[in-house]
């Protein structure tokens, strides 16, 4: 059974800029909402704020990227793909033990999957913004 779900495009000298470096083309990829969950939107600067405001998370470098692809990936893979992200979230981002890292990383699979309701080839920019309900991700298509 395949699943639709978000893969990064090939950057651009934009993005290179941006984000340096950006995202590979063809990982999978999520919001990576938590990357700013925590954080005050007044301090994001640069390209921290550049990141917050329109990028997605690789999930094989684990770095950000401007547009996404809807493509189809196998249900196994969801599952290495969630596995892998709580493994970084442990790593990288000191989640507070196994099952929270393993719960913060199929909440964003999951999410993932419901923005990829597009056809498969399209493709989508993330917008995110702080408002009174907290943070709001939109994917649109770009």
């Amino acid at each position: 059974m395949t699943i639709r779900f978000p893969r990064m495009l090939q950057a651009n000298a934009r993005d290179v800029r941006r984000y340096a470096p950006p995202a590979d083309a063809q990982e999978w990829a999520v919001t990576g909402a938590f990357r700013f969950e925590h954080r005050d939107p007044a301090s994001l600067m640069g390209r921290e704020r550049e990141a917050f405001k329109s990028s997605w998370l690789g999930l094989a470098s684990f770095r950000p990227g401007r547009l996404v692809r809807i493509d189809d990936i196998a249900a196994d893979d969801l599952d290495q793909l969630a596995r892998r992200l709580a493994a970084h979230l442990l790593d990288a981002w000191q989640a507070p033990d196994a099952a929270t890292a393993v719960d913060v990383a199929r909440a964003e699979i999951e999410f993932a999957i419901s923005l990829s309701h597009h056809p498969r080839g399209t493709v989508l920019a993330l917008e995110r913004e702080f408002n009174d309900q907290g943070m709001i991700e939109r994917a649109r298509p770009a």
